[in-house]
């Protein structure tokens, strides 16, 4: 009890000195606490004082960035407006470019049109100034307007040509007569149809184009003064072919056999000279083995009997009696009755097998010419292609006329190919069975033969 009195008593003592140190603290701490009210008290003052400028100044400046925003989206407005204005202006005018070029296109397909459907005739009168327009639409040096100018000139030809043909039209110019020399004369169009009158001659007729490009005239029976005295008044009556002179065309396109044989080219002449030697042997071997004549039962029968009965004298004469190769072997066969029923046989094959080849002879001939012509027209198809790839190189595929001698070539040998192929083939069968009938009707008599004979000896 003591003890905590004692320590209480010193803690008293001990506290005055410490509770003044801190009553010091706090005086200074409030001091500073005023000066910094103060201070505060003083910036918000003049935070006061400056906001109020600030704000007007924030203010000013909202309202230019607003009017500058505007200003810039009007800016941006117009330049689009502008930009979108040049790329319609582009469209247009790549659209009116390709508008202007397919005129361009559809006049000069028209021209061309000209060209591939005007007489013969009426290209001496169009002819320079198709072929102007034709090289004015490549001519990189003029310009669009001059290019449609000159098209335009050339579709009203192309009215005044259809206006003159409707109406008909007579005009100076030359054509290739019969004769072949080139004419001066007229020339009389009426719709679709042209007539040609020479003037240094008679001749008149249709007018149809040559071979070589130029007029040619062609004449008709019965119908040249008429067409005179038209090229020459102006009037009168004009034969009509309906037929555009499709007709005429067809017809000049006949030809003899030995015209239709020389467009074959040469291959074409070995299948004939095979032709020739496969038909003459068929006929001949046809004579021969038709002429060949079976024996009759009676025959045979009378030369075993006679054999029987020992007469080989009058055996040996009636087997002479006996026409082709099986009297021969029939002949052997009494010659040699006497020998063994085998050796006879044996005899008698012989000559079968030596008579053979008399009966097959020149056969072998038509086969040959069976399997030969065929690859003689293929050979001559492969030449006739390959002169037309040649033609081909040259000028191209868009003239068939000058393709046609190769194509003729190549069809023909074929054609003749299989012509004398296959009569070859039937001659050669027909004439082969024939052969092995005669063949088998020996080797009939041969048994009959051997077995009549040793059946009485026996």
């Amino acid at each position: 009890m003591r003890g905590i009195i004692s320590f209480l008593a010193c803690l008293s003592i001990l506290a005055i000195p410490v509770l003044g140190a801190f009553d010091s603290a706090v005086d200074s701490l409030e001091a500073s606490l005023d000066s910094s009210i103060k201070e505060l008290a003083e910036l918000r003052k003049r935070v006061a004082d400056e906001k109020a400028p600030l704000s007007k100044d924030l203010n000013r400046l909202s309202l230019e960035v607003r009017e500058l925003r505007q200003t810039f989206e009007k800016v941006s407005r117009t330049r689009d407006a502008k930009g979108f204005d040049i790329s319609s202006l582009e469209n247009n005018t790549k659209q009116r470019k390709d508008e202007v070029d397919y005129l361009v296109s559809l006049m000069t397909e028209y021209v061309t049109n000209i060209e591939s459907r005007a007489d013969a005739a009426e290209r001496l009168l169009y002819q320079d100034a198709i072929d102007e327009t034709l090289l004015a639409v490549d001519d990189p040096s003029l310009s669009y307007e001059a290019v449609i100018s000159r098209q335009i000139a050339a579709v009203e030809l192309g009215m005044d040509r259809v206006e003159s043909i409707i109406g008909g039209q007579i005009f100076e110019g030359e054509a290739v007569v019969n004769s072949g020399a080139l004419e001066a004369g007229s020339f009389v169009l009426f719709g679709p149809v042209s007539y040609f009158s020479s003037g240094s001659s008679s001749m008149s007729g249709l007018n149809l184009a040559a071979k070589s490009g130029e007029a040619s005239a062609l004449p008709i029976e019965g119908e040249s003064v008429e067409i005179s005295e038209v090229a020459s008044s102006g009037e009168g009556s004009l034969p009509l072919d309906p037929t555009l002179g499709k007709a005429i065309a067809i017809a000049s396109t006949d030809e003899t056999a030995i015209e239709h044989i020389l467009k074959g080219g040469v291959w074409v002449f070995p299948i004939l000279g095979f032709a020739f030697v496969s038909l003459a042997v068929s006929f001949y071997k046809l004579f021969e083995l038709m002429g060949h004549k079976g024996l009759t039962g009676d025959s045979l029968s009378k030369v075993i009997k006679l054999i029987r009965s020992g007469d080989l004298g009058g055996a040996k004469h009636e087997a002479r009696r006996m026409p082709g190769p099986t009297g021969e072997m029939i002949v052997v066969g009494v010659a040699n009755h006497a020998e063994p029923k085998e050796l006879l046989e044996e005899i008698l094959l012989e000559k079968m097998i030596s008579t053979q080849p008399k009966i097959e002879r020149l056969l072998s001939i038509i086969a040959v010419t069976a399997a030969t012509a065929p690859l003689l027209g293929l050979l001559g198809t492969v030449t006739g292609m390959i002169n037309t790839f040649k033609l081909i190189t040259i000028f191209g595929t868009g003239d068939a006329k000058s393709l046609s001698g190769g194509i003729s070539e190549a069809l023909i040998t074929t054609e003749f190919g299989l012509v004398v192929a296959i009569p070859s083939l039937i001659f050669h069968a027909f004439l082969s069975r024939r052969a092995r009938s005669i063949m088998g009707g020996m080797e009939r008599v041969a048994m009959s033969f051997v077995n009549g004979v040793k059946a009485s000896t026996s």
